[in-house]
């Protein structure tokens, strides 16, 4: 099943990618983005130097079969003493070929030295980032960044419509944000993360593509044995009646896929939903109740558990009833997964008798294709 991060697969195709609002005409102030975007940029590609080279040094390290020699995590340098013992270790050694690999380790260690330095460098002329952690989604990230800068939600979420926002962020992913004058504008790194966001955006264009060219090659299989039938009618009189038959079927395939797709179509569009009271559903493993967090996703959150949906292409609200969980009052309802914001993206309001409640989403896109538990207490 495709889902919303198709809608932003072609963001661009560097290892920071660069997203601008702008609210006004000042040269300056756009100017000054394009400068913040092209020192992330250069950040980025530093990072991954870095990284590279710490990989190499580790493999020269192994290679070399020194087991007291660990790099410092959060530099990727030796220390001072190991780099002091592989110093004396070359001046000792006899072997040449040897010697010229710890040399090469030492080698290596300065390039991380000089890379880390300009890592820091650049790090100080550019706002400090966010780190995505998992759920985190970069349109409420940047909502929240304008907020805190005292931008009313209205002007808010027009700056934010202006620009692309990468719809899934990986765990680790430095998210930066620009505010000034109006304009507004937001990058994402690799920072942490073990893929890039060019790389994911590919990834997910790869398989839309995939699946995309599959479904081409079906139609034109389909159209090419209707063109066969058709020409064989007009040849063969005689199995005209066979012909047709099979023209018939073909044809019906052709109405199934398009029904198909109608109802792909419609998913796509759908919240899929499911209503239950907060107990069962923690007891059944599909929602989990922290005591100091917001409820998440459990074991047993699965597709089929989601027996409800809702067009969103031409349906606002849904109502959900005390009755459809067992209950005979609703208190308090839970919206899962947690990062649903409520009067953000949604509304709710119980009825004066508790028997009733009723969802409106505010931000439609938020939900489209999207599994949503509302857990009921009484």
């Amino acid at each position: 099943m495709l889902n919303r991060r198709t809608a932003h697969v072609f963001l661009g195709a560097l290892a920071a990618v660069l997203l601008v609002a702008p609210g006004c005409n000042r040269t300056g102030d756009t100017k000054e983005v394009k400068e913040l975007s092209d020192k992330a940029a250069q950040l980025d590609q530093l990072d991954q130097k870095a990284k590279t080279a710490h990989a190499q040094e580790a493999r020269e390290i192994a290679e070399a079969a020194v087991s007291n020699v660990t790099p410092d995590p959060k530099t990727l340098q030796l220390s001072d003493q190991q780099r002091a013992f592989l110093e004396a270790r070359i001046k000792q050694e006899k072997n040449s070929s040897y010697q010229g690999l710890l040399q090469d380790i030492l080698d290596k260690d300065k390039e991380i030295k000089g890379l880390n330095g300009q890592i820091a460098q650049l790090r100080t002329s550019l706002p400090r980032p966010e780190i995505a952690k998992e759920d985190d989604n970069h349109y409420s990230m940047a909502m929240n960044f304008l907020r805190r800068k005292g931008v009313n939600e209205d002007k808010a979420r027009d700056l934010v419509a202006k620009v692309l926002i990468m719809d899934k962020l990986e765990p680790g992913f430095e998210v930066y944000h620009f505010y000034s004058h109006g304009v507004y504008g937001t990058w994402v790194a690799q920072g942490r993360a073990s893929i890039s966001p060019t790389q994911m955006q590919a990834d997910a264009k790869t398989a839309i593509e995939g699946e995309r060219d599959a479904a081409n090659k079906q139609v034109a299989e389909l159209q090419a044995k209707v063109g066969d039938l058709n020409a064989q009618a007009e040849k063969l009189t005689a199995d005209i009646t066979s012909l047709n038959d099979e023209k018939a079927r073909l044809s019906k395939e052709l109405v199934d896929l398009t029904a198909a797709n109608q109802t792909q179509v419609a998913m796509l569009n759908s919240v899929h939903y499911l209503v239950g009271a907060r107990k069962a559903l923690e007891q059944e493993g599909i929602i989990v109740v922290p005591v100091f967090s917001k409820d998440r996703a459990g074991s047993n959150w699965k597709d089929q558990a989601f027996t409800k949906s809702a067009d969103l292409r031409n349906q606002d609200s849904i109502t959900l009833t005390a009755a459809e969980a067992g209950l005979d009052k609703i208190r308090k309802v839970e919206v899962v997964p947690g990062s649903l914001v409520k009067d953000q993206q949604y509304t709710l309001a119980i009825n004066p008798d508790q028997t009733e409640a009723t969802v409106t989403f505010l931000n439609k896109d938020r939900f489209r294709n999207e599994k949503v538990v509302f857990a009921l207490a009484d």
